[in-house]
Formats: structure tokens, sequence, C-alpha cells
């Protein structure tokens, strides 16, 4: 496959024909216990990608001739979503089969896992660590975790489609534009990406989660919105917003919507669309839409224009031109 083509190609770790250094850059980069050449030896290529956000991980993996795969335990949760080509895996229980287009059942924390796959195979492996998923958790429950997260092996179609566009969008808007994305933008992504893994999968807490929240002081969604506006340069952590309102993120969530009609995000989002509007009316010409939508954390500009015009009647664009002036002449 063409380079331009592959996700998360300006992430590069490996691309070698070379099974004992493939071997050995899995096993030093990423916890690989054995790799077997099963058959096609002569015709054996393997490529791995490679994006780490805080506690989240994700690689684009694909492989020529049949191949044995084995993975210690690791202290992240992990998910195959397959692009193409098909395998075989097992972490801990019976072990499942992986076609085109599919995904694997979540892969534990801790457990070994087993993949086998047949020439041709690519996917993106998520990996998301476990504490990060317990604290973000407890503060959607606004309470300790009193057992161990355990998720539930079969994963549901609808929630689950929904998943993989997310992840496949987060990888492309990445790969396309991530080394100009400020540390908010990155943030933000990585606490969308495992607030929607919770809730797209099935879990011990998920009764929990589905339950109607405790009512909360209005009071408690101003608190908040003084937050954000005073730290709108910084990630929406629901953790320290739901620390700072004294109550669940998930009550805060449903105090918010009943008194505003919108959500802490949407809030941080208009917060952060006025700041961006002061810096293009301040700007010069020699000033960039991209740039200042990246600091003020929208990572993907299309979006960030849309938004702009719907909240202010013009594009950012024509802000800019304004604030520039006529060229001279």
């Amino acid at each position: 496959m063409p380079s331009r083509s592959t996700p998360l190609n300006n992430y590069p770790v490996l691309h070698s024909r070379d099974p004992e250094f493939v071997r050995d850059r899995l096993l030093n980069g990423f916890g690989a216990s054995a790799l077997a050449v099963v058959a096609g030896r002569d015709k054996f290529a393997a490529r791995v990608n490679h994006l780490q956000i805080g506690h989240l991980g994700l690689s684009y993996c694909d492989y020529a001739g049949d191949i044995s795969l084995g993975f210690d335990g690791a202290s992240s949760v992990r998910q195959l979503f397959n692009i193409s080509g098909t395998g075989r895996y097992q972490a801990g229980g019976p072990p499942g089969e992986i076609a085109t287009g599919s995904w694997s059942s979540i892969l534990p924390a801790h457990e070994p896992v087993k993949l086998d796959v047949q020439s041709g195979y690519r996917q993106l492996v998520l990996r998301i660590e476990l504490d990060a998923l317990r604290r973000y958790l407890s503060a959607l429950l606004g309470q300790e975790l009193g057992e161990e997260l355990h998720f539930e092996t079969t994963a549901y179609a609808p929630s689950m489609n929904s998943l993989r566009r997310r992840i496949f969008q987060f990888a492309a808007d990445f790969n396309e534009r991530g080394a100009y994305f400020s540390d908010l933008a990155a943030a933000e992504i990585e606490r969308m990406v495992i607030m929607n893994f919770l809730m797209c999968h099935r879990h011990n807490y998920t009764h929990l989660l589905q339950r109607q929240p405790l009512p909360v002081a209005p009071s408690s969604v101003r608190t908040v919105e003084e937050y954000i506006e005073a730290n709108w340069d910084k990630a929406v952590d629901i953790q320290v917003m739901a620390t700072v309102a004294g109550i669940s993120a998930r009550s805060l969530f449903r105090q918010f919507k009943k008194e505003r009609g919108y959500s802490p995000a949407d809030f941080a989002k208009r917060i952060r669309l006025d700041r961006a509007r002061e810096l293009l009316e301040q700007s010069t010409r020699d000033g960039s839409v991209t740039q200042i939508a990246l600091k003020c954390g929208f990572q993907n500009p299309g979006h960030f224009a849309r938004d702009f015009r719907l909240a202010f009647g013009e594009l950012p664009s024509e802000t800019l031109r304004k604030s520039a002036g006529p060229p001279n002449s």
C-alpha cells in the first residue's frame, strides 16, 4: 500500500521485511513476547505506525505473510479495529474471529494476547490505560469504584459502529494536522475518546451510568461556568469540574442540560469561539485562521469555521480580512 494512504503514516515506528528486526522492535516497544512467520516468509513485511496522546495510544499495523503474534499483559485495555484481512485473537477468554470491517471484544489489561493473522491483514489498535478509565468513570459517577472495572465480551454493533467512526476520524485528523495541535486540542481528543469508550461499551458499572442522576443546586452550574471562563485554555477535565462543583459529573451534565440547554463542553466551545474571535480581530494580514483555531483548542479547522459562522454570522476568514484591512496598493 502506498504510504500516503496508510493511516498514521506521519507517525512511523517500523517498516521492514526482516522478521528478526520486527520481532525486536515489537518486543522493546510494544510488549511483544513472540512473532512467528507461519507462511510466506519470502514475502514477509510489517509496518507499524503509532500515536500516543497522554493515556491513549493508537497504532496502525499491516502484515504480509501469515503471522502469529504474542503480547504480554499490559496496563492498558486494548481493542482491535480491523481494516482488511482476517485473523483470530485470544486474551484470557475464548478465541474470537476478526474479519474485514469488524472489531475485537475488549482485550483486558494484564492479560496476554495472541493474534494470528493472514497475509494482507491491516488494523488499528486502540490502547487506553486502565487507571485513566477508572478515574474518568469515578468522576462520572461521583464515587470511588469499589470493584475492578470489567468489560463485557459482547460489543454491540450500533454503539461500536459509532465508536469505530470516531476512532478512524481521530486518526485521520491527527495524522493530517497533529503536528500543529496545541496541548489543549490533544487533551480534548483524549477526553473525547475515553468518554466515548466508556459509554459505548457495557461493563459492571453501566447500570450506574444509566440511572437517573441526583438533582443538584443551580449554583453548581454557575460555579463551573466561572471555572471554565477562567481556564478556557485548558482541557475540559470532568474530574476537576466535578470536584469544583462538589457533585458527580453526571449530575453536573444533567443540571447544565436542564438549566442551560447545553453541556459544559458546549459552554467551553462558546468561550473559546469568543477568544478566537478576539484573536482574529487583533490579528494582522499575516495571521492564520488555522493557527488561531488550533491555539483555541479546535482540532478541525473545517468544524471551527462552521461553528464560528453559526455563532457570529460570518466565516473566521472574513473576520480576519476585516481586521487586516485592505491590502497595500
